[in-house]
C-alpha cells in the first residue's frame, strides 16, 4: 500500500539527502528568499536549522544555516545567516534546498519517500516485470507513477492502494495489480 503522502526528494539508492524546496526570488533587500516547498509537510521548514543548496544534478554548492523562517499560507520565506543582501540572495535563486536523511520527517506506516522509490523495479502479478520507477508526479486526486523499460513506451499508473500491493525497499521491488486494460493502453 502506498498512500498519496509521499515526500519529494532526489535519490541515488536510498539517498543521503532529500530535496525539500526550490529557491525562488529574493524578498526585500536583506537577503530573505521565497522557497517553493517540495514536501507534503510545509511546517517542517520551521524545524530545519541547517540545509544544503544544490544544483539540479544534486551537487552541493554550499551549506547554510537558517536564521529565520516564516510561513504565510502556502508560501515559505527563509532568511539565511550568511546571506545579508538581495545580490547575495539572487546568486542562489533556482537552486534546491536539501536536508540530511537524518533530518527527514517521520513517515507513518506504509508511507515512503519518493526518492526511495525511484529506481525500484515494478512487477505486475500477470504481466511480470514492467520496468523501473523513473518518476512520480503529484496530482490533485492521486500521484501518478511513471515506469520506464528499455524499448517500451512509458507506463503510467495511479498511486492507489487498490493497485500497489507491496513495496519492498530492501529488494527495490514494487508489486502491483494493474486494472484491466491499463497495460494495453501503454504497451
Amino acid at each position: 500500500m502506498i498512500p498519496n503522502n509521499f515526500i519529494i526528494g532526489t535519490m541515488t539508492n536510498l539517498t543521503e539527502r532529500f530535496v525539500v524546496g526550490r529557491i525562488g526570488k529574493p524578498r526585500g533587500l536583506k537577503g530573505e528568499l521565497r522557497v517553493f516547498p517540495l514536501t507534503d509537510n510545509i511546517q517542517r521548514f520551521k524545524d530545519i536549522k541547517v540545509c544544503y543548496v544544490e544544483d539540479q544534478a544534486g551537487k552541493i554548492k554550499q551549506q547554510l544555516q537558517i536564521e529565520k523562517c516564516s510561513i504565510v499560507h502556502t508560501q515559505v520565506f527563509i532568511k539565511f545567516k550568511d546571506i545579508s543582501n538581495r545580490n547575495s540572495a539572487e546568486k542562489i535563486k533556482n537552486f534546491f534546498l536539501s536536508v540530511d536523511r537524518a533530518e527527514a520527517i517521520e513517515l507513518s506506516a506504509d508511507s515512503y519517500f519518493i526518492a526511495d522509490l525511484i529506481g525500484c523495479s515494478v512487477f505486475d502479478q500477470e504481466k511480470g516485470y514492467l520496468g523501473d520507477i523513473a518518476q512520480i508526479d503529484k496530482n490533485i486526486s492521486n500521484d501518478v507513477v511513471i515506469v520506464k523499460k528499455a524499448g517500451e513506451k512509458d507506463l503510467l499508473y495511479p498511486n492507489l492502494k487498490s493497485i500497489v500491493k507491496n513495496v519492498d525497499l530492501s529488494s527495490r521491488r514494487v508489486d502491483v495489480v494493474l486494472p484491466d486494460g491499463l497495460y494495453e493502453i501503454y504497451r
